[in-house]
């Protein structure tokens, strides 16, 4: 399903609510981002991407915009311990405040395809872009990438990399339909991040569970000053 690298560079794109950020994040984005430099991508940069506002914007997720300086603290600390398991000087790792740039002077939410056209205008031509999800996005009969805003224009955009989650196995046809069209899709292979629930630590934070009780490493959020509530 995929095809040799066909830009010189390449820029590694994860968006997560970091909702919180934990090591489920962490693991998903540094053993991709291995694998893939395995595979002959030379990345040149691993961009995290925290959402401004999310599509759509559900009674769970209504604060996203007031958390985010929060969000985007814990990002940062995330890039630190992706840089450090890559352990390759040759690869940057940062943060992207480029979907609050989009959002935040309006009442839209935060739309993919909106976002890597902006980091594809602003990426040198040489350079193009991998954009990394959980193989829950595009698993079951009505995979729910495919109701996406403008899933098409997301795969002009970039290289579409499927990170493997526990119980979500890609739908093939519905790659393949993609790829009959021409996009780039990668299904990465013997790669077993940690299958751990955001929704799941939210609900022990705001049970009391403090933030480091089961540890980042083993699972638990990073931790941010003031980050966490009800």
């Amino acid at each position: 399903m995929t095809r040799p690298a066909l830009k010189p560079r390449y820029r590694l794109v994860f968006g997560l609510s970091a909702d919180p950020v934990h090591a489920g994040h962490i693991e998903m984005v540094a053993r991709s981002a291995g694998r893939l430099i395995e595979r002959g991508y030379n990345l040149a940069e691993v961009l995290l991407v925290p959402v401004y506002r999310r599509n759509p914007v559900g009674a769970r997720k209504g604060r996203l915009p007031e958390t985010y300086p929060h969000r985007y603290e814990m990002c940062r600390l995330a890039a630190q311990e992706v840089a450090a398991r890559l352990q390759r000087d040759s690869v940057k790792v940062l943060v992207s405040s480029i979907e609050a740039e989009l959002a935040r002077d309006n009442d839209r939410p935060n739309y993919t395809a909106e976002t890597l056209t902006a980091l594809r205008a602003g990426s040198p031509p040489d350079a193009g872009l991998i954009f990394l999800i959980s193989s829950e996005l595009v698993s079951g009969p009505d995979p729910q990438f495919g109701h996406w805003y403008r899933p098409g224009k997301i795969l002009a955009l970039a290289t579409l990399a499927i990170c493997p989650r526990p119980g979500y196995l890609p739908n093939n046809g519905f790659l393949q339909a993609f790829v009959a069209m021409g996009a780039d899709v990668i299904v990465l292979s013997n790669i077993t991040p940690p299958d751990i629930s955001a929704t799941e630590l939210r609900e022990e934070l705001r049970g009391g569970v403090p933030p480091l009780a089961r540890g980042h490493r083993g699972g638990g959020p990073l931790s941010s000053p003031g980050s966490w509530g009800p």
